[in-house]
């Protein structure tokens, strides 16, 4: 799907405009861990060092070792930036990650995942529709008289 079949914009190599802005509260980053790669690829060219070190966000740095199906070992680089206050994402986010590893992953922890990112509940309703179009429990928090309760 292309940006002018969504009714919102991608947050993607939007996040530091957006965070300083305060219209976004978690970024995250990830990059397999390979020599010679340069950590600024993985952020989209976003400078976010000056503003880490001005105490407006905060860095979050961790690595997971993952198995692809080959059963070679790589490791995964993530860059977490929250703004002040939000670090609490972070955690949220890594567990999420987590289940993702597990083969746990559901249209539930996508919705999840978007709110963490700082989605709205629209901008998740269009989301999930569109990925999920068979998925009762998407139809049934996608229906308009269940958008009041959506989120809470």
């Amino acid at each position: 799907m292309n940006d002018k079949e969504r009714p919102y914009a991608l947050h993607t190599n939007r996040e530091l405009a957006m965070m300083l802005a305060a219209a976004k509260p978690l970024a995250v980053f990830a990059h397999e861990k390979v020599d010679g790669f340069e950590k600024a690829d993985a952020l989209a060219n976003q400078d976010f060092a000056p503003h880490v070190a001005a105490g407006t966000i905060s860095e979050h740095v961790r690595t997971r070792t993952i198995s692809l199906p080959s059963g070679t070992a790589v490791d995964i680089d993530y860059w977490f930036y929250t703004l002040k206050g939000e670090e609490w994402r972070v955690e949220a986010y890594w567990l999420l990650i987590d289940i993702l590893d597990r083969k746990g992953w559901c249209p539930q922890f996508e919705w999840l995942e978007g709110r963490l990112l700082g989605y709205t509940d629209e901008e998740n309703i269009h989301h999930l529709l569109r990925k999920y179009p068979a998925d009762q429990w998407v139809a049934e928090i996608c229906t308009p008289q269940d958008r009041g309760s959506v989120g809470v």
